[in-house]
């Protein structure tokens, strides 16, 4: 579920920061830049774990802050393929449902990724598994163990406005990393099934 990843930046130290050791000016730098953001092909950045390498700082003409050359490890949210996590389910819909962990909430359930016999509840707004006459309602806020399939990147852009329309910002816009998953298998599903 987690991974290290090693990256390399260069980080300015801004002259506040200089009464704290190198390290820890570093460390806030980074997780200020990367903490809670996902990076391509990478996944969603969480902390930093280590610094690895640490180059000689230089000032640059008229700045009074100070860049620094880093290799540092940083640890990233990407499960692998076919792991198995638990969520909450945040959203049902006629296409499926929406799973959270918490920290991350971009886990999509397809229609046909569910358990055989399962139906969308338009009254309800649940889908429901009917297994052996019994009908189990998967309810929002419930817990959910689920398998992953693929994770997905989308190399998205801030959208731009049209000239002279402050409010052409689109309401809904695609998440930048994904998982797609599937709770039709054995052991899958709400926790309170096994």
């Amino acid at each position: 579920m987690f991974v290290l990843a090693v990256l390399r930046d260069t980080l300015k130290i801004v002259p506040s920061e200089f009464t704290k050791p190198r390290e820890e000016a570093l460390k806030d730098e980074i997780n200020s830049k990367y903490a809670n953001r996902v990076l391509h092909d990478i996944g969603l950045c969480m902390v930093v774990h280590d610094l690895l390498e640490i180059d000689e700082g230089y000032v640059q003409h008229s700045e009074g802050w100070i860049w620094v050359k880093v290799k540092f490890r940083l640890i990233v949210f990407r499960p692998f393929k076919d792991e198995i996590l638990v969520g909450r389910i945040r959203s049902a819909s006629p296409e499926g449902i929406q799973v959270s962990m918490g920290f991350f909430d971009d886990i999509v359930i397809s229609a046909d990724q569910m358990p055989q016999g399962s139906e969308f509840n338009g009254t309800e707004g649940v889908w429901v598994w009917r297994y052996e006459g019994s009908e189990m309602f998967m309810d929002l806020d419930e817990q959910v163990r689920f398998q992953v399939l693929d994770s997905a990147f989308l190399d998205v852009n801030p959208p731009r406005p049209k000239i002279g329309d402050v409010d052409s910002v689109p309401a809904s816009h695609s998440p930048p990393y994904s998982l797609i998953c599937t709770i039709a298998g054995d052991g899958l599903g709400l926790l309170t099934w096994w």
